[in-house]
């Protein structure tokens, strides 16, 4: 009888113990949401691992660690200072969350290179990011996004 009632315990304290982890990960997730729309940088590359390998389409290649997220929305909110992001639904399995969302905003400097027809030009695009997370820090972010409506809505096909 002594024997099942602490296999029961056991069992009880493991789930309790998983139940925290998840809720770690979907609050440094919900976080990382409310740091964006903040355009805090500082706390958004607190968020991740060292070693975080960050993917986007229109990168060429990933972004490493806190000092790549730091370049990354640097430029983000200098090009769009009232950039925002919404999430729409999340998507919580072990150590990945999948999250969808929008953001946008007005293109209000464009970086150099960009043509200047996409300064004051709006965009709002549906995205998806799927996050893996260690040691509540992100360690893999890959984000999918449209890249054919990004350019249409910045007027990059009404020039051809």
């Amino acid at each position: 009888m002594n024997r099942s009632l602490s296999y029961c315990c056991i069992v009880i304290l493991l789930m309790l113990s998983v139940q925290a982890v998840e809720s770690q990960t979907t609050d440094l997730i919900s976080e990382h949401f409310k740091l964006l729309n903040n355009h805090d940088i500082k706390g958004l590359a607190n968020e991740y691992a060292i070693d975080a390998m960050v993917y986007s389409p229109n990168w060429d290649g990933p972004k490493i660690g806190p000092s790549g997220m730091t370049d990354v929305y640097t430029r983000y909110y200098k090009t769009t200072p009232d950039l925002a992001y919404t999430v729409t639904n999340t998507i919580k399995t072990g150590d990945n969350i999948i999250v969808q969302y929008s953001w946008g905003g007005t293109m209000a400097k464009p970086e150099n290179g960009e043509p200047s027809y996409m300064e004051g030009k709006k965009y709002l695009l549906q995205c998806c990011a799927i996050f893996v997370i260690k040691n509540n820090k992100i360690i893999k972010e890959t984000n999918y996004f449209d890249q054919v409506a990004y350019l249409r809505q910045v007027g990059f096909f009404d020039k051809r």
